[in-house]
């Protein structure tokens, strides 16, 4: 994703294990929203409305861009991986954007349905996806010019759109239970993992950017602990006022 990677950094990450992490990420998203989305969607008796179609191939978008970057670095393609990485940064502002004006329509939705009372502790779970999301890419945009860097933060970055798919599987995120969560983190940071395990295979160390991440991510699945605290439940219900008020 990174405009300004030298020629040589790119050769030099021809054997990089990012194009087969990418191709996993692809693997767990359609697997996650299989049943749901992907399954009906091919076989012509999916019934939803034009903005999810949008969320979901932006969101599918990146993980697909975030491959073909990789490939092409993969493949000495340096011109035309310096192009494409040159909008990657604004895709991912984009993605963001998207992500939370979809989020916000299916609030008001959920308003509209059942009052802004009865949304308790509500929106935590995209502000902190896009959160997080956001803060990798920040990182990949400040350490653009320094590849093993950047690229591990674009490897967090996408990992982090996956907690939704994985989601679909494991029944949600409310659970802070151990044996929800460890299976969920078992598969969701699966990427992740392998990347770290290459990381103590090639180098013998595993990567500052990688150990700090996997401990956000950890940090977001339990989530649920800020949901249920009076300041968020405060915050939740206000927020759910104005949008009624403001929005509707």
């Amino acid at each position: 994703m990174n405009a300004s990677v030298s020629s040589a950094s790119l050769r030099a990450s021809r054997r990089s294990i990012h194009l087969p992490l990418a191709l996993l990420a692809v693997a767990i998203a359609v697997t996650g929203f299989w049943r749901t989305y992907f399954g009906p969607l091919f076989a012509g008796v999916v019934r939803t409305d034009w903005l999810l179609h949008l969320h979901v191939a932006v969101f599918v978008g990146w993980i697909v861009l975030v491959g073909l970057q990789a490939w092409l670095a993969a493949s000495g393609r340096v011109a035309l991986h310096v192009r494409v990485g040159r909008f990657g940064m604004l895709y991912g502002i984009g993605l963001v954007i998207v992500g939370l004006v979809f989020a916000l329509v299916t609030f008001m939705r959920r308003i509209a349905v059942v009052g802004p009372d009865a949304l308790h502790g509500a929106f935590l779970v995209p502000l902190t996806d896009m959160g997080v999301f956001s803060t990798f890419l920040a990182g990949a945009w400040i350490t653009r010019r320094r590849p093993e860097y950047h690229r591990r933060f674009i490897l967090l970055a996408t990992t982090t759109l996956l907690i939704a798919a994985v989601g679909r599987t494991f029944g949600g995120t409310t659970s802070i239970a151990f044996r929800d969560v460890f299976p969920f983190l078992l598969v969701w940071l699966s990427p992740v993992w392998v990347a770290m395990l290459y990381d103590a295979f090639k180098s013998r160390s595993v990567h500052v950017v990688y150990l700090v991440g996997a401990l956000v991510l950890i940090a977001l699945r339990y989530r649920q602990l800020i949901r249920e605290t009076d300041a968020w439940m405060t915050f939740s219900r206000h927020f759910a006022h104005w949008v009624a008020d403001h929005l509707m």
